[in-house]
């Protein structure tokens, strides 16, 4: 009787490291595509910001010539 306790508790905690195997890699998943969804806005509003700096600087050297 006591190794079937005994086998059902270590499938209990086995069970239990898969479970925290599987949350600890969805949340690193969950964290890499809030980086990659940072980082895309961040380069996305660095191209704006260029492109109006670009434009102001032409719009400048039209108005001086």
């Amino acid at each position: 009787m006591y190794q079937l306790y005994e086998a059902l508790a270590r499938e209990r905690i086995r069970d239990q490291h898969e479970a925290a195997a599987r949350r600890r890699l969805a949340s690193q998943v969950a964290s890499v595509r809030l980086w990659e969804r940072l980082a895309a806005y961040a380069a996305g509003r660095a191209a704006r910001s260029t492109h109006k700096v670009e434009q102001h600087a032409a719009s400048e050297f039209s108005l001086a010539a």
